[in-house]
């Protein structure tokens, strides 16, 4: 270790960090920089993202559909705030925070936690965002998995500084998706430095997973919370290149839809992203030593999902998700890479610090000029190598992130919105079947989902590669009798059907749908924008869903309590440190 720096220079490599980190954000999440300035007509919209100025608190937002819930509990937050606070917006904010946290965080991992120097903590502060796994989740529409990904150094740091106030905090961040909230709990687990901080972080990940955990299992049928075993291969980690799946996870990467890869990574980026890693890798003697639990996690983050990506791997996966309840959330098998971010960081402190030759030889390599030379010069251009290499692992990450940028959304929706919550809140069928739309070659979640009150009808199957998985019996019932030209509309408790007429590609195939939509008892109310609104008259309406909602506004409320217990106690912290002249900085906030 280096001896303690003076505390100027100390102070002035954190402002360095900081100001580092908020021009990282600036040039990799623009997007979300622009989506801070409110602007109604548009949203976030680009795969599984579906973030409009505002949302309402209907069934799917709220996670008290039929189906099992999901997306919880980024929309039922998103909606609560709505519009108060503009949707957009607060992403964009949590988006941008996130960034600001996870790198100011690695830099100091690297500081206080390896002895690393400055341009250590910078190359480190990069890597946490300009990597292949982040962007890769953000093109898919995974934000909430990206934020967490980029959290989990904030996480590992204050995990291991016993820092519980700012923790709770983080904790609460990544749990706005359940996979984040899983991956800022194995972080804290391997991080914390006893047995009674790892039951602290566990307690408090438990109680951050009620918002998602009561809805689930509120639901009556648990077969509705298992996945098909089909969906295993189809979302295993994918190799990119003939290197294989192996070669794509130690470059952080390996997501399964292959549109979601960014167009400037190619096949020397992924030969890149293996020489980095083998790089770092080179000090994992050094990491073994000190952090044996993070140099386990690190190896099992990148070799696990290739594992699982082999024939017996897929059928063990195929087999869990099926017969497990929930299981479902592990079959993204490749996201569970972002787990070595906090060894990589630390890696990358091992590898700039190992070339200083006054680390291994003592005081006297300062008496050789040509090594206090090299102790100068040769850390500095090793940071600067692995920082080029970090950058060409994704060369043109600013341009690759522009389809984030908000679009203008059709003023239609606005139309059948304000129409639909004139009347009672009945179910609300979506044509064609499914939850994808493509727009001007835009893949993206149906808007109705998440924009019309009451209780629009998710399908809930994926067509991957050609092939159907999973799906909710009850919705795909009514949506195959509507497409046969059978009306049960009626007596299912459907009172509107939406037809996106831009999204048909086989006009044929709505003809039955059409002489249901035509007969007596419903009537079309819009028509504009390629979209058709038809009213259901006199449907049996479903049970009141207020009972329903019991559980994820009580999930919410020790949500809250345990963000703001941790603002609370890292607010008090802060101020007693400011009263106290000379308390040392390491104490736990």
């Amino acid at each position: 270790m280096r001896s303690q720096q003076p505390k100027t220079t100390a102070t002035r490599d954190r402002l360095i960090v900081q100001g580092w980190s908020f021009l990282i954000s600036l040039v990799t999440l623009w997007p979300f920089w622009l989506g801070l300035r409110p602007d109604s007509s548009k949203a976030f919209m680009l795969r599984d993202m579906f973030v409009p100025h505002s949302l309402p608190e209907n069934s799917n937002n709220l996670g008290i559909n039929d189906g099992a819930p999901r997306a919880l509990p980024q929309d039922a937050i998103l909606a609560l705030f709505s519009p108060t606070i503009p949707s957009t917006m607060l992403a964009s904010a949590l988006v941008i925070g996130s960034c600001l946290l996870g790198c100011y965080f690695a830099g100091a991992m690297v500081r206080d936690m390896a002895g690393g120097r400055l341009s250590a903590q910078l190359v480190a502060a990069l890597f946490v965002v300009w990597n292949p796994f982040v962007i890769e989740r953000f093109l898919q529409g995974q934000w909430t998995v990206a934020t967490a990904g980029m959290l989990l150094p904030a996480v590992a740091y204050l995990a291991a500084a016993r820092r519980h106030g700012l923790l709770y905090v983080a904790i609460c961040l990544c749990g706005f998706v359940p996979t984040g909230l899983v991956l800022a709990l194995l972080t804290s687990l391997v991080f914390a430095p006893s047995h009674g901080e790892r039951i602290r972080n566990l307690v408090a990940s438990a109680i951050a997973s009620l918002p998602w955990v009561l809805p689930a299992l509120w639901v009556s049928n648990s077969s509705e919370t298992r996945s098909d075993a089909l969906s295993a291969a189809l979302f295993s980690t994918r190799g990119e290149t003939f290197l294989g799946p192996l070669a794509s996870t130690m470059g952080l990467s390996g997501v399964w839809n292959a549109d979601a890869i960014p167009p400037s990574r190619t096949l020397f980026s992924v030969v890149v992203g293996v020489v980095l890693c083998v790089v770092l890798l080179l000090g994992f003697k050094e990491l073994w030593q000190v952090y044996r639990a993070v140099a386990v996690l690190t190896v099992l983050s990148l070799v696990t999902p290739p594992l699982l990506a082999t024939g017996w791997g897929v059928d063990l996966m195929g087999f869990a998700i099926s017969h497990v309840p929930g299981a479902g959330m592990f079959r993204d098998t490749s996201k569970f890479v972002c787990l070595a971010i906090p060894g990589f960081v630390l890696l990358i402190a091992v590898t700039v610090e190992r070339l200083d030759p006054s680390r291994t030889d003592g005081k006297s390599a300062e008496k050789s000029t040509g090594k206090f030379a090299r102790a100068t010069w040769a850390p500095r251009a090793a940071a600067a190598g692995l920082a080029v290499a970090c950058v060409l692992t994704v060369p043109a990450f600013p341009v690759d992130v522009a389809p984030l940028k908000r679009v203008q959304m059709s003023s239609t929706w606005e139309q059948m919105a304000n129409i639909v919550s004139g009347a009672p809140n009945g179910k609300i069928v979506l044509l064609p079947p499914g939850n994808y739309r493509t727009r001007h070659d835009r893949p993206h979640v149906d808007p109705g989902l998440k924009l019309l009150p009451g209780s629009p009808m998710d399908p809930g199957f994926l067509i991957v590669d050609g092939k159907m998985v999973d799906g909710n019996p009850a919705s795909m019932k009514i949506l195959s009798d509507l497409m046969s030209g059978k009306n049960t509309l009626q007596r299912n408790g459907v009172s509107w059907v939406v037809v996106d007429w831009y999204s048909i590609s086989d006009g044929a195939a709505m003809s039955k749908a059409l002489q249901v939509l035509n007969s007596q008892g419903i009537r079309r109310v819009l028509s504009a924008d390629n979209y058709d609104l038809y009213r259901v008259q006199s449907p049996t309406l479903p049970r009141s869903p207020v009972q329903d909602q019991a559980p994820l506004f009580v999930g919410m409320t020790f949500y809250w309590m345990l963000m703001m217990w941790g603002l609370c106690i890292w607010l008090w912290r802060s101020v007693r440190q400011m009263q106290v002249p000379g308390r040392a900085k390491t104490e736990e906030r």
